[in-house]
């Protein structure tokens, strides 16, 4: 009965069924055994079906554990479990957590001694949906046509659909056309008037209308209505119908030339899509589906991913509304505009409140991209809002927003790292939360070497996948217990603790400036012909100081980003000893024309001032040092020591985003002063990386460096043969400053496992001693350094995540708690590295600012080369980013300080004189 009423869509009178079923199990078997299994799985299904998802994984537990309680359990039942808890996940927006889940139940469906097809074929539907998600369009394709002919009728069906996504995402429209009439076929001949059937309607009545063939959409989507109006009054088929009605009324085109009828018909056919996605809300059961009068919180909706699209689809038309006044600016500009951004806070707030649920840094960063779009439009919006009214709040949203998708998961670590230590969790949950994270590392770089092998062992990778599952679902598990059982935690982890821009200028002292960029890139917005439509790149700043914010955007030209792309080349270039001089008058006229764009408009505030900046985007592979104030006489040969550099008027330091600089800045200070220094001895030792052949070929300079700075600060050594990895893990923690000169490997593929490359130990069995740290090992270390230098080369570059910034290997020591971090954006020349990191060590000590003791030293090698030798690649790799406030005390300090001790002692002696010669006097 109660499957029966669930089929119905009557979900809540299912769950009161199941929880009788579950009861009258109870009377006969008692509170735990394996005939719980099935009443617990049903009322997880219905507890999904009605939004509750933190019910329905509780529901699903208490499944697995009683599944687990018979001695031969049937292994499909648990495959069926892990779907579905996979299932809870996605709806959490945690697509890292359901791909293990789906992974998982696809394991257990193959090692059964009976397999069965349809079971594997939905796991394999599963894992595809979510590459789909991700936007991972290839492996849907690759995933569909490896088990399409072994599916059943009604996975085909799905696998049809999916392909016919994919294919129109990767722009091979005809073959998107096939799969999704394909789906259609195969719906009428086996499922005629079914929701599978009208599913295959709206996929392609999507399709149709995204090529701009409205008409035969549109006929397609009625024949989907006219099956959804007789199966359902609620429900995602039915949300997702109001979605494709709603995109045909916004995109359809207008056949008029009078401006004035193009503007009134426009907007009556975007009102129309706004009242069809509103009912795509009520068929989700949203409680509240006007979202631009009211904050949406939502505790139970058919589907959470749905549900945002909706709405930030009714605050793109409000937009688009708005825009259709843009020349007037009346009212209804101001109004529309309003409401936009009122859809788009709620889609962020709802966006936002799905991140903190979620434990692992994969699907955050997913997550970053999916919120990307919507923080792209509230900036707009909020822009234009506030270029009408000059309303303070409007500046404040932009700003709000952008920190947002500032290395958004490295501030949710800084952020629950605090509530930990600011609530009462006992230190052995924290510690076993760490072994966690340490067995998912060690184990996923164990699975992703043997990936790398032409024929990877099957046994150990389910080996090493079983252990990846298991101590990941025990992290959450862990994860969800201290929320639950310490509420000092909770409501600390779930505070919203970013800073307003009031707050910061209040924290800014007058000599500092920051810079902040939102580089909003082109999105396409629809086809035409067959070709993308492509918007303009945007670039939004906030230029900030404590008595003074600018909010500027800038339509960046074609030229203005080739100059962006010219810089990076020139300056990154491994052909830097065979420059010509017409390369070199390209790089000056591409870097002033990106000093233009990006610094010229704020260089009067910048006098005497520690300039902070947080890039964006293409931004984050640019060294702001070479950005040139004014062009050389590009008639005479360019020489490179003359050029007039931003960084010899200006101290630039990089941050991740503001409030993690604030916040870095905040911490205690240590008062150890020592640095911890590594440099391995190379013997040509040969390695394979994702399919290429590498070297470690010896570095005779780090050896010298190493030793010049024990010169300057005291100095732990380890080299050659003992700068090991092992030493390393065992040593880092005890350290005021970690210095490592050594060779690095960049993974762009796979940004977790780029590597430093310790001394090699080839005999090693344990990856904690095999001279590799990779990204994913240094996120688990426990540091207390106040600065790591990273003296290798690219230790600054990775794959740029939007949201996240670049994936590097310097993140790691960010994420690892250390506060400040030195890197390198290419590969870094021996020699003029050495000269480099020798004077940085003792401006450092001379109590020099972390940015300005590396401009000192970059400034110093300037003066002391040749024109060939001042090339920009010698010298500006290297970049401070977080923390930039000295590690020791300056020098002018102690003198004062003397002074000051000599002035009293002076003032105490005269006083005594005094004193004594009227005693005389008197005598």
């Amino acid at each position: 009965m109660g499957a029966r009423l669930g089929n119905e869509g009557k979900y809540t009178e299912a769950l009161d069924t199941f929880k009788l079923f579950l009861n009258e199990r109870k009377k006969i078997y008692g509170e735990e055994d394996y005939f719980l299994t099935q009443p617990y799985m049903m009322l997880g299904i219905t507890y999904k079906n009605l939004g509750q998802n933190d019910m329905a994984l509780s529901s699903y537990k208490l499944a697995e554990t009683n599944f687990f309680l018979r001695s031969d359990p049937p292994q499909g039942l648990l495959g069926s479990i892990y779907i579905n808890l996979g299932n809870v996940y996605r709806a959490q927006l945690d697509y890292s957590n359901a791909l293990n889940y789906y992974d998982q139940a696809l394991s257990v469906y193959q090692s059964q001694t009976s397999v069965d097809l349809e079971d594997i074929s939905n796991a394999y539907y599963a894992i595809a949906e979510i590459e789909f998600v991700t936007q991972n369009y290839q492996s849907v394709i690759d995933i569909a046509e490896k088990c399409y002919a072994s599916a059943d009728t009604s996975n085909q069906i799905y696998f049809d659909n999916i392909m016919g996504g994919s294919y129109y995402n990767l722009k091979q429209f005809e073959r998107a056309d096939y799969h999704y009439k394909h789906a259609i076929s195969f719906s009428q001949q086996y499922y005629d008037k079914g929701l599978d059937l009208a599913y295959a309607y709206m996929s392609y009545a999507e399709f149709l209308s995204a090529i701009n063939n409205f008409e035969k959409a549109i006929e397609k989507l009625s024949l989907a209505y006219k099956i959804l109006q007789e199966q359902q009054n609620f429900g995602t088929e039915l949300s997702t119908y109001y979605e494709y009605e709603g995109n045909i009324f916004r995109n359809r085109a207008i056949n008029t030339q009078e401006i004035n009828r193009f503007k009134r018909e426009k907007r009556q056919n975007l009102l129309k899509a706004i009242g069809s996605y509103k009912k795509g809300l009520t068929a989700l059961e949203v409680d509240q589906n006007n979202p631009e009068n009211s904050d949406i919180e939502i505790q139970q909706t058919r589907s959470l991913i749905d549900c945002i699209g909706l709405i930030k689809l009714i605050g793109d038309v409000y937009l688009e509304i708005a825009l259709l006044d843009n020349e007037n600016k009346g009212i209804d500009f101001s109004t529309n505009l309003d409401y936009a951004l009122s859809c788009y806070n709620n889609t962020s707030n709802l966006i936002q409140q799905a991140r903190k649920e979620i434990s692992n840094d994969e699907s955050k960063i997913q997550l970053s991209n999916l919120q990307y779009q919507t923080i792209s439009k509230i900036i707009e919006t909020a822009y234009l809002a506030y270029n009408y009214s000059g309303n303070q709040e409007f500046l404040d949203i932009a700003f709000n927003n952008s920190e947002q998708l500032k290395s958004s998961a490295l501030f949710d670590k800084i952020a629950n790292e605090l509530a930990q230590e600011n609530s009462l969790i006992p230190d052995s949950l924290l510690e076993l939360e760490r072994k966690l994270n340490n067995t998912i590392a060690n184990y996923s770089e164990l699975q992703y070497e043997e990936l790398s092998y032409n024929e990877p062992d099957s046994s150990l990778l389910e080996e090493y996948n079983d252990k990846i599952f298991n101590a990941s679902r025990q992290r959450d598990e862990l994860n969800r217990y201290m929320e639950e059982s310490y509420p000092d935690y909770y409501q600390l982890k779930y505070s919203n603790s970013t800073l307003s821009l009031n707050d910061i200028q209040n924290r800014l002292e007058r000599k500092e400036a920051i810079v902040e960029y939102f580089l909003a890139e082109p999105t396409t917005e629809k086809i035409e012909n067959g070709s993308n439509t492509d918007t303009l790149t945007s670039l939004y700043t906030f230029f900030i100081t404590n008595d003074n914010i600018e909010f500027q955007k800038k339509t960046l030209s074609n030229a203005e980003i080739e100059a962006l792309e010219e810089t990076f080349r020139f300056m990154s270039s491994t052909d830097y000893m065979f420059t010509h001089n017409e390369d070199a008058k390209n790089y000056c006229v591409s870097s002033n024309n990106l000093y233009k764009v990006l610094m010229a408009p704020y260089e009067q505030y910048l006098d005497e001032k520690h300039l902070t900046i947080i890039p964006d985007g293409k931004l984050n592979y640019i060294s702001f040092d070479g950005l040139l104030k004014s062009l050389p006489d590009t008639s005479e040969t360019i020489r490179f020591n003359e050029l007039d550099y931003l960084i010899k008027d200006v101290n630039i330091n990089y941050a991740n985003s503001v409030n993690i600089f604030l916040k870095n800045k905040m911490s205690k200070p240590k008062l150890r002063n020592h640095t911890l220094a590594f440099a391995p001895e190379y013997h040509s030792e040969e390695f394979e990386m994702t399919g290429t052949s590498y070297k470690l070929a010896p570095l005779p300079g780090v050896q010298k460096e190493v030793d010049a700075i024990s010169k300057s600060v005291n100095t732990t050594i380890f080299e050659k043969e003992k700068a090991t990895e092992q030493n390393f893990r065992k040593e880092s923690g005890n350290f005021d400053i970690l210095h490592l000169a050594m060779h690095a490997y960049i993974n762009d593929s796979l940004p977790a496992f780029s590597r430093l490359a310790f001394t090699q130990n080839m005999d090693s069995t344990t990856l904690s001693a095999d001279g590799w740290l990779n990204t994913a090992d240094i996120y688990n270390l426990n540091l207390n350094a106040r600065m790591t230098v990273l003296s290798a080369c690219n230790t600054g570059v990775g794959q740029l995540q939007k949201g996240e910034g670049l994936m590097s290997l310097a993140r790691g020591f960010l994420y690892a708690g250390c506060p400040s971090v030195v890197m390198s954006l290419w590969e870094v020349e021996d020699v003029a590295g050495t000269k480099i990191m020798t004077s940085f060590y003792k401006y450092l000590k001379a109590g020099k600012t972390k940015d300005e003791a590396l401009r000192l030293a970059k400034l110093k090698y300037l003066d002391e080369s040749n024109s060939r030798l001042a090339h920009p690649h010698y010298w500006m790799s290297f970049k401070c980013i977080g923390d930039n406030s000295p590690v020791y005390t300056s020098y002018d300090l102690y003198f004062f300080a003397v002074l000051i001790l000599l002035i009293i002692a002076f003032s105490i002696d005269q006083g005594i004189r005094i004193k004594k010669a009227r005693r005389n006097r008197q005598a």
